[in-house]
């Protein structure tokens, strides 16, 4: 029997977003994100690289990559959700729309292209950290950070371009690290297959 086109077409949309997110909410799995997600919130609000109004330089990233690399693209969406949710009351700071827009896509980002068996190195490694910093670092929260500071979004962004140059190359020095992690995870039964 043949499903019809608008039973399979309303499959297709759904797989799109399950397909690559095999980890289903356990005990486990919800644990895991949550030490992930701890991990960060230490690393970027407590013991940041560089902290400055407009330019912050933290390894916040890498837990993060991990929840994406290891549970797939929704999530890392609601990793990075959560992280700032709990970080706004935390750390008195007020919310700011376009930020956690840039946060949670780029929590997305993460698992999209790196929840996958078939990840490779340089090409993945590339395509992650320079999508990420695109869309999410040089577009939305730069617009956000302009918002917020009413500063034109053209000098902004210039004065960010290091940060993303440095951001860039740590998430690809990195990855390879990650990677071999991901493999010891799961070979050692802590991560699913």
């Amino acid at each position: 029997m043949e499903k019809n086109s608008s039973e399979y077409a309303s499959f297709r949309l759904l797989d799109a977003f399950t397909w690559r997110t095999n980890s289903k909410p356990t005990l486990r799995v919800l644990s895991q994100v949550a030490m992930f997600i701890a991990l960060a919130f230490v690393l970027e609000r407590l013991l940041p690289i560089v902290n400055l109004p407009t330019m912050r330089i933290t390894l916040a990233f890498i837990p993060m990559m991990c929840v994406g690399m290891l549970f797939g693209p929704l999530w890392g969406l609601a990793a990075f959700a959560a992280s700032d949710l709990l970080g706004w009351p935390i750390m008195g700071l007020p919310p700011i729309l376009l930020i956690f827009l840039a946060r949670v896509v780029t929590g997305f980002l993460y698992g999209l292209i790196l929840h996958r068996e078939d990840l490779k190195i340089w090409p993945h490694s590339i395509m992650n950290a320079f999508s990420t910093q695109i869309i999410g670092g040089m577009v939305l929260t730069t617009l956000g950070l302009s918002h917020l500071f009413g500063t034109p979004y053209l000098p902004l962004l210039l004065s960010r371009l290091p940060q993303f140059a440095i951001l860039i190359a740590l998430h690809i020095a990195v990855f390879p690290i990650l990677v071999k992690f991901r493999y010891a995870l799961r070979k050692t039964g802590l991560a699913h297959q």
